[in-house]
């Protein structure tokens, strides 16, 4: 299949195979590197399924997506994927988010070498106890350095005041107690389950004349190299995956809370929660940027409110805001360093609350709207941000070009319908204090 994207000059060839796998091909002509991408449908927001060949659902270890995805670099021969890689001079990398797991690398030559490889060591797990025991070890201490971190600190602790059940509310890669309880029959479990090509997917962007050289049709040509690898090896017939998860209101779990860290300065956060929805197609990510730009016309660095809070000292001269949407559930998280925290969360209550009657004029509706398309259409520069945004769009029911697209489309009367989201019981706030602070906090 050839899908067209004229305004946005992009084209897409998709083609699923025998075995279920999706093949994505998205041409950069041009462009001397070229990104491989392989993922699966698999986040840490997925922790209650019923796995391959059983009929009871069972409930796996937080963080136990992220774990397998370090496990999947370890082959039977005792190599490490890794440095299989850079032999043949590509970068690779990996990673675990909410909502999928992926395996990439880049480069500008031996592509052909890099998708085998990519696909063949993603398709053959090799997990022992040895291996499990060593691995978490070293994921235990990257959990105590994120909790360390006051940044990654002041996130997870507003997920936790958001949310009551939702997965949203741990970290991707668990906890210290989930993780000594992840054995390697849980990998195999999770592997069987959702690592059939049926729930995967590979993308290439790049130059299919610069990827497959000497060929009169490259892209033909691509799409046959992977049929031919994928033909060399046995699956088991493809399988629906039934998962299951606590479906949330709008009510967050806790309305605040605070902690103290070794800081020299408060870090304060403020989030809205984005109750459990049934997305339509594009809905997902439509929302997503329809939101941005609510949050960018009322906080943004442009604003009258922006240059308020530095006139007022309640922010330190940044402003972070994020808006994030997995499909199902989400969130907008407004956070900053401030000396004056409760003056703080008081202000982005008051803005967040105002959005229940969105009165945003055609001006600054149009000017808001180029600026947050314009971060899009910039970012398609990037061949690491096309593949992995196509793909981490497309399992929230969204084609990322389609939905560009129709978002150049939409009028300011389309936001009204955003204003159910800012009501009180939607808000919470969370504060990381220094040990010493004495300010009337």
């Amino acid at each position: 299949m050839v899908k067209t994207y004229q305004n946005i000059n992009e084209v897409v060839y998709t083609e699923k195979l025998d075995n279920g796998l999706r093949v994505i091909l998205i041409p950069k002509p041009g462009f001397k590197k070229a990104f491989v991408c392989f993922s699966t449908k698999y986040g840490s927001l997925i922790n209650r399924f019923v796995p391959y060949g059983e009929n009871e659902y069972i409930d796996m270890p937080l963080g136990i997506a992220h774990f397998l995805e370090h496990k999947m670099f370890d082959l039977p021969s005792g190599d490490d994927a890794t440095a299989l890689f850079a032999r043949y001079g590509l970068d690779s990398n990996a990673s675990t988010n909410y909502t999928m797991t992926s395996y990439l690398f880049s480069g500008t030559n031996n592509i052909v070498e890099g998708i085998n490889l990519l696909l063949d060591f993603v398709q053959e797990p090799y997990f022992t106890d040895e291996g499990v025991k060593k691995e978490q070890g070293i994921i235990i201490q990257e959990l105590k350095m994120y909790l360390d971190d006051p940044n990654d600190a002041l996130h997870l602790g507003l997920m936790q005041n958001l949310f009551q059940q939702y997965p949203l509310k741990y970290d991707v890669g668990g906890t210290v107690d989930s993780i000594l309880k992840i054995t390697k029959e849980h990998l195999y479990k999770c592997y069987h389950t959702f690592y059939h090509p049926s729930n995967m997917d590979l993308i290439i962007v790049g130059d299919p004349n610069n990827i497959m050289t000497n060929q009169n049709n490259s892209i033909e040509a691509i799409f046959n190299l992977i049929r031919v690898n994928q033909a060399s090896k046995k699956f088991t017939p493809p399988h629906d995956i039934k998962k299951s998860f606590f479906v949330e209101d709008e009510k967050v779990y806790r309305s605040s809370s605070n902690a103290k860290m070794d800081i020299m300065m408060p870090k304060v956060a403020v989030g809205l929660k984005l109750p459990y929805e049934k997305y339509k197609e594009n809905q997902a990510m439509m929302t997503e940027l329809k939101l941005k730009i609510l949050i960018d016309a009322v906080l943004g660095p442009t604003s009258d409110a922006f240059q308020e809070m530095l006139d007022l000292e309640l922010i330190n001269g940044s402003l972070y805001y994020e808006v994030f949407i997995d499909g199902f559930c989400g969130f907008i998280k407004i956070q900053a360093n401030s000396h004056k925290p409760r003056q703080f969360i008081a202000y982005i209550k008051e803005k967040l609350l105002s959005l229940n009657k969105i009165t945003i004029d055609t001006e600054l509706f149009i000017r808001f709207k180029k600026s947050v398309l314009g971060g899009f259409l910039k970012a398609l520069n990037s061949l690491e941000f096309i593949g992995f945004s196509y793909l981490e769009y497309l399992y929230k029911q969204s084609d990322i070009f389609t939905a560009i697209e129709l978002f150049s489309q939409i009028t300011r009367e389309e936001l009204v319908p955003l204003a159910k989201y800012f009501v009180p019981e939607a808000i919470s706030d969370y504060t990381i204090l220094p040990k010493k602070f004495i300010a009337n906090y």
